[in-house]
């Protein structure tokens, strides 16, 4: 669960990773290769994105200083 701005550009940097992972990986394996090799990192793909939806769908929460 992402609860920090800092948290939220670590989840953003991961998710382009792992997407110019299996960009690569299309491009140099088999498609019964690419379809194993990617089913995992898919997942972890649409649980990082649904944490970073979670985190900019709430309300800021904003300083009285």
């Amino acid at each position: 669960m992402i609860e920090t701005s800092e948290q939220y550009e670590r989840a953003e940097e991961a998710v382009t990773k792992l997407k110019r992972f299996l960009l690569a990986a299309r491009r140099t394996h088999t498609t019964e290769a690419y379809t194993a090799l990617s089913a995992p990192i898919l997942r972890e793909l649409q649980e990082r994105e649904r944490d970073i939806i979670i985190y900019l769908s709430r309300s800021p929460e904003v300083s009285a200083e």
